[in-house]
């Protein structure tokens, strides 16, 4: 066997041994060191990236899930594109970057180095002679230009792609910018996207991504204890779903598909605090790494997991969110056509004759709507669960902003206390209790003190709030129906799962601590390394 092929083995060996490690403190619950970001909200499915540092670029893989750097690409940005047309080579490889980029100094003439796997380099040339050979089709292949439209490099792989690391004047740590202005920590690549076109990824230490992710989802200016639990939840969040997008290329994205995350450019020292103080700490449940999924505002009443997704999840519980004083997400009120919903349901396939009316025909024990049914001349169609608020996505407003609303401005069933008959009541501003009682009612002529229970008309029928102990927790089925155009009063911003970051926000200006907070938020869970 031949030294190469020598080589070739124990590398992969070696490579099989740290996957099989890898995995299994995945498995267990360890943290992984690294994490590779696919930067799909800049670059996904694009022609062409553009990659650039203050000084030259320094080129390497990932070796044991850190950065192998072997040399710099002699220049300070990059425009990549996929490899057009025949490529030739002289049929020998090298295993340096040096030796390889000394090679094709050597046979001038537009020859690069090139990139076939960690390790393992040769020399690719555009012009045809009779002593190289033809290169073999591939629809990996990309190619590296640089400020002139000169190629510089290509590479082949993949499975273990090229990375490019900036260096940047002032800091210790590489910083790479990727587009026109967005800056990295750590490596960015290449990969081939879904769609024929390329995906630029972010490999980069895991605590390093969370100095990212913090400041993206929750605003710096919040109480210390606040953004440790964002620190926590987001850091649970990349461990629990790290493979969900290996068929990619990388482990997660940077949009809310996983959660928000803008790199260095976003950074504070308040966040990335956040992000040290609690150094490796996780969420779980029963010993494994828990789903933390949050949002941004519950509107009062965080949601359950199985009237969202479907399936049910031990410690994605509701929760009254009695701490979200300040809701970043203010009440909300939406109006939409009937013509709107029409063409909704037109573009997909979707036939129930003239729209008449619209129906929440459901709701969950927390209050969300849980079924809402388009009532057409000639049948109906539901949505159910979270489908509620993301049918209408392809409307110029998009997505409802959550499932927390109702056609009258009450939300969900009266809430009584067990001394006083009241109901919630939304303002400009907030939802707040208000007793039965002291409930005065404006009419074009005057306003005047709702005398005996309070009724509630609906198209259908009507409904006396009278004293019986209830809570929007455990809120009785209703049915609302609106026929013509409808107006959506709501409140709350997102699915409603888990923690709400506001009502973290409410509980840290209380005094509770960011561990209390977490398991107010996910029932039955512990905080630990």
């Amino acid at each position: 066997m031949s030294k190469r092929r020598k080589l070739r083995r124990y590398y992969k060996i070696i490579m099989m041994v740290g996957v099989y490690y890898f995995l299994n403190s995945i498995i267990f619950g360890a943290t992984p060191a690294t994490i590779k970001i696919g930067l799909e909200s800049i670059y996904k499915d694009a022609s062409s990236i553009y990659i650039a540092s203050q000084n030259n670029l320094q080129l390497g893989y990932l070796r044991d899930y850190y950065f192998q750097l072997e040399g710099s690409l002699g220049t300070n940005s990059v425009t990549i594109t996929k490899a057009i047309g025949d490529y030739y080579f002289t049929g020998n490889t090298y295993f340096t970057l040096q030796e390889a980029q000394e090679a094709a100094r050597i046979y001038g003439n537009g020859a690069v180095a090139a990139y076939l796997e960690p390790g393992v380099y040769c020399v690719y040339i555009k012009n045809y002679n009779d002593q190289l050979l033809l290169a073999p089709a591939s629809h990996t292949r990309i190619a590296l230009y640089n400020s002139y439209n000169e190629l510089v490099f290509i590479s082949e792989n993949n499975k273990d792609p090229l990375l490019l690391q900036g260096v940047e004047n002032g800091h210790s740590f590489p910083i790479t910018q990727v587009g026109n202005s967005r800056k990295y920590r750590g490596a960015i690549g290449v990969v081939n996207g879904q769609t024929g076109g390329l995906t630029a990824i972010n490999a980069v230490d895991l605590e390093e991504y969370l100095y990212g992710v913090v400041p993206a989802e929750m605003p710096a200016s919040w109480p210390a204890e606040a953004l440790k639990t964002q620190a926590v939840a987001a850091r649970s969040i990349a461990v629990f779903q790290y493979n969900r997008y290996v068929s990619r290329g990388y482990n997660v994205v940077d949009t809310t598909a996983v959660q928000a995350y803008k790199g260095f450019s976003t950074e504070c020292a308040s966040t990335n605090l956040a992000v040290d103080t609690t150094r490796g700490e996780v969420i779980k449940y029963n010993n494994q790494v828990a789903e933390a999924l949050y949002s941004s505002t519950s509107g009062g009443t965080t949601e359950d997991a199985k009237y969202v997704w479907g399936n049910e999840v031990p410690y994605l519980k509701a929760v009254l969110d009695s701490f979200e004083t300040e809701p970043a997400q203010k009440p909300w009120v939406r109006t939409i056509t009937l013509s709107e919903i029409e063409g909704v349901l037109i573009s997909k396939g979707i036939n129930i004759g003239r729209l008449q009316g619209v129906e929440i025909t459901s709701r969950t024990p927390a209050g969300r709507v849980q079924v809402l049914t388009f009532i057409g001349s000639s049948g109906t169609h539901a949505v159910k669960n979270e489908n509620v608020r993301t049918f209408l996505s392809s409307t110029k407003e998009g997505s409802l902003k959550s499932r927390l609303f109702s056609f009258s401005g009450f939300i969900g069933a009266p809430t009584a206390s067990t001394t006083t008959q009241s109901v919630s009541v939304m303002s400009a501003d907030n939802m707040i209790q208000k007793s039965i009682k002291g409930i005065t009612a404006m009419s074009s002529t005057g306003i005047e003190v709702l005398a005996g229970n309070l009724v509630v008309q609906s198209a259908r029928d009507k409904k006396t709030l009278e004293g019986q102990a209830s809570s929007a927790m455990n809120a009785p089925m209703q049915s609302e129906l609106v026929l013509g155009d409808i107006t959506l009063y709501g409140q709350g911003y997102g699915h409603g799962i888990g923690m709400s970051q506001s009502g973290a926000m409410g509980m840290a200006k209380a005094g509770y601590t960011y561990s209390e907070i977490l398991k107010y938020y996910y029932s039955g869970v512990t905080v630990e390394r």
